[in-house]
């Protein structure tokens, strides 16, 4: 039995030829074999959507869990909580090892994922009715799945640093022990080897979706956003030049993450992502905007910010949207939505996705300005105050001064006390104090929300039973943001980088740096890392930006909220919610202990 052992290659080096079972079993083995299964276009779909189903799947993003491939992203970083227990309240607290289950279904899947790319890869030329109308569905599929294996290799590499390259064949299932016993492979060659796949393919697949069937499939615009997001997670100071991981070296003494800070990576990362931004095959993609406001909400450029900014999110492929990924919405939905006492349907959730207090405080003001850095901002009192919602306008209502005048995408992403229901055919008025309608003290069980916020970015406005297209996965303000990051650590004077960091700030109505507008930060690397943090919050980034940066030792520690067992005014003063457990060998994990027993010559991660 060792020969199905390697890497768990009971479930992950032989899917070549054992990874279909599990789809094969749904028809008689007398009327589809293996050989069968690639000769129909009708089958060959299913086997590429078999590739495709290791993609993480972010609306399972409240639990982790195997069948949805979701880590503890959000949860786990500074920017929420959740209410109910899982794994993620294991990792904050630090109770997880190279043990844990989840560290193992993690590794099991992406290698599941590109053992099934390779097998698809090998087998895919069978179809003999591929070609339809003259399109060349082969090679089209063969570079998807090649895309593909690349970016479960970006999956892994993010997640546990340095990992083993099997190669391009898929591994057979009667292979010897010491075919498939390699160690670990250095960060510098996984990179290389992700960007020399992906670049493979860029120019074998459609530059971007050409008919409605094409989206959520990968084109070569995807291909070169996953190398953006490759060659920043390489750039940055975790991966580049760390010399706490002086002492990770194979059995041979093979050097795993390069010693010396190599500033040619970012310049790299800017070129490519320059290229992406330039290439007029790429064109069709903007930034969201919309022309006018909703009806029930005056049509003004502050309105329009906001509906902009919410609606990115909901209105399915637009402009903006680069890769995403369908499924079941509503498990997550339902986290966002507040438990309000007495509501039903898409009026009452499970208030579990908890915003922190140090999120809240990240959003900009009104005026394009930090909190600390505003002096109309106050944390203290109260004050009438209307929030961008449509057909809640003709009464202004007292709320704290911490939600007066916040820029647009504060009011599009956060629940807060006092702020109406998202439903523009609701009533409700949210209120988390300890006795408001979906406060602790209201509540008959444990759905509230751990820090008197909830998050609203991704919900759909008829409330968490309403479905929405995809949950995005890549989108064009984040390929800006990965731009301005890498000319700034490369060439700083670049102007290009207030030119897409003042496009970000335009779409989202507030002040540019320079132009008439606010002064040009003097920190501008803070004031990127600032702007990352609010545009991008709860798409699951922060997790590991932070410890690609190497600041979650110092960010990821506690979670600050209000103080949900209190009323008003004592519920705005706020408090510690959580202390968290963060050391050093955290920036990565663990590889699996079974893997390491199994194969002796994987060498583990720094401090586990």
């Amino acid at each position: 039995m060792k020969k199905i052992l390697i890497y768990t290659v009971g479930a992950l080096l032989i899917v070549g030829n054992y990874g279909c079972k599990k789809f094969l079993n749904q028809v008689p083995d007398d009327r589809l074999t293996f050989d069968q299964l690639y000769q129909r276009k009708s089958t060959v779909d299913q086997a590429l959507a078999n590739v495709y189903s290791t993609l993480p799947d972010q609306n399972q993003d409240r639990s982790a869990s195997a069948s949805g491939n979701i880590g503890p992203w959000t949860a786990a970083s500074d920017e929420a909580d959740y209410t109910l227990p899982n794994f993620t309240e294991n990792v904050n607290t630090g109770a997880w090892d190279a043990t844990s289950g989840n560290v193992n279904y993690h590794w099991q899947n992406y290698y599941r994922g590109i053992q099934a790319a390779s097998s698809f890869m090998a087998n895919v030329t069978r179809c003999t009715d591929c070609n339809i109308g003259g399109l060349d569905i082969v090679n089209r599929y063969y570079n998807e799945a090649r895309a593909l294996r690349a970016i479960y290799y970006y999956y892994l590499i993010r997640q546990y640093g340095p990992v083993i390259l099997l190669g391009n064949d898929p591994i057979a299932s009667d292979a010897p022990l010491e075919a498939i016993s390699k160690p670990r492979n250095s960060m510098d060659e996984c990179v290389e080897y992700i960007i020399s796949e992906l670049d493979a393919t860029i120019s074998r697949l459609p530059a971007t979706p050409q008919a409605n069937e094409d989206f959520g499939h990968v084109t070569a615009s995807v291909a070169e956003a996953y190398k953006i997001k490759t060659l920043l997670t390489a750039a940055r100071p975790l991966f580049n030049g760390n010399t706490d991981y002086a002492g990770l070296r194979n059995q041979d003494g093979k050097q795993l993450i390069s010693q010396t800070y190599n500033v040619a990576k970012w310049a790299r990362l800017a070129t490519t992502a320059k290229s992406f931004l330039n290439n007029p095959n790429y064109s069709s993609y903007a930034l969201y905007s919309v022309a006018a406001t909703p009806s029930g909400l005056p049509n003004t450029a502050f309105n329009r910010a906001f509906i902009a900014t919410r609606d990115v999110f909901l209105n399915g492929w637009n402009s903006e949207i680069i890769f995403g990924r369908g499924g079941d919405v509503t498990f997550y939905q339902y986290s966002l939505a507040p438990n309000h006492n007495g509501a039903s349907g898409g009026d009452k959730g499970g208030s579990f996705l908890s915003p922190s207090q140090q999120l809240v405080d990240a959003f900009f003001t009104a005026n394009g300005l930090p909190i600390e850095s505003d002096p109309t901002y106050t944390a203290n009192g109260t004050s009438t105050y209307q929030a961008p919602d449509p057909n809640d306008q003709a009464a202004p209502r007292v709320i704290s001064n911490m939600f007066v005048n916040r820029e647009p995408r504060f009011y599009a992403d956060i629940t807060y006390t006092g702020r109406k229901w998202i439903n523009p055919q609701s009533s409700i008025i949210t209120d988390f104090t300890n006795s408001g309608n979906a406060g602790k003290g209201a509540i008959a069980n444990n759905d509230y929300t751990k820090t008197g916020y909830t998050s609203r970015k991704h919900l759909t406005v008829a409330g968490w039973t309403s479905g929405r297209t995809i949950f995005t996965s890549i989108r064009l303000a984040e390929i800006y943001l990965d731009y301005i990051e890498a000319l700034q650590e490369s060439n700083p004077s670049d102007p290009d980088i207030l030119i897409y960091l003042n496009r970000i700030r335009t779409r989202a109505g507030i002040p540019i740096y320079g132009g008439g507008g606010l002064p040009i930060p003097t920190d501008m690397r803070d004031a990127i890392r600032r702007e990352r943090r609010v545009e991008l919050a709860f798409e699951l980034d922060r997790y590991f930006y932070t410890r690609e940066w190497k600041i979650a030792e110092t960010t990821d520690i506690q979670i600050r909220g209000l103080n949900i067992t209190q009323n008003a005014p004592t519920f705005y003063t706020p408090v510690v919610t959580e202390n968290r457990v963060f050391q050093k060998k955290h920036y990565l994990w663990p590889i699996p202990n079974g893997e390491i027993q199994k194969v002796p010559v994987i060498v583990q991660n720094t401090g586990w």
